[in-house]
């Protein structure tokens, strides 16, 4: 099935006006070309988005120009503000991402950013996978997950170092004491034992004064 045009003028188009394959009509303005779909969406021909960027460009490039002013700049019946909302759109992520890449054309559309010539199976622009952010967004909660594992292990490690230095300490701290008493006992026990031997004494020589008289 062929797409269906619509021209700037009202009314239905003939059959010598497709038959060029022209994206023209006879004023020189460029038609707009939908797809067959039963929802059909606006194809964006090489004709149609280079009046599009010279719009942009009169208005001081796509940071500036707003859809009802390219609407206005464009004079071209059957666009909407729809149409050029989503296409102005993705027109400044192709420009932002031919900056970042290096890689953008002359008129700001980066490799991703296909633009439909009329023959083509293309029915509207492509931008990047959604995928490409997902990924990026789980890599990210991984390296997130990671580093909060890698800290939660390291506090651990650290608890398990505390816990054991504080058992060394506190066996430490029981073997000083086990053996301050024992100096203890053998302190008390050699004090007594010397205060027993003058006493000893003196009653062995009253002993023997005895025996002797």
């Amino acid at each position: 099935m062929f797409p269906r045009l619509i021209q700037p003028h009202d009314g239905m188009v003939g059959q010598e006006d497709m038959q060029d394959g022209s994206n023209f009509n006879h004023s020189g303005d460029p038609c707009l070309v939908l797809t067959s779909d039963p929802k059909p969406r606006l194809r964006w021909t090489a004709d149609l988005h280079e009046r599009f960027v010279d719009a942009v460009t009169q208005l001081g490039g796509p940071s500036k120009a707003t859809p009802k002013a390219i609407l206005r700049t464009m004079n071209v019946k059957g666009l909407t503000l729809f149409h050029l909302k989503s296409h102005l759109q993705k027109y400044r992520l192709g420009k932002q991402s031919g900056k970042d890449m290096g890689e953008g054309g002359k008129d700001g559309l980066s490799a991703s950013y296909l633009l439909e010539t009329p023959g083509t199976d293309i029915s509207s622009p492509k931008l990047p996978s959604p995928d490409i952010g997902e990924g990026y967004e789980v890599k990210e909660a991984l390296r997130a997950q990671m580093e909060v594992q890698s800290k939660l292990h390291l506090q651990v490690e650290a608890e398990k170092h505390l816990q054991i230095r504080q058992d060394a300490e506190r066996r430490y701290m029981a073997m000083l004491e086990r053996a301050c008493k024992l100096l203890a006992d053998q302190f008390i026990g050699a004090g007594s034992y010397r205060h027993r031997q003058p006493k000893t004494a003196r009653t062995r020589k009253q002993t023997s004064k005895m025996f002797s008289a």
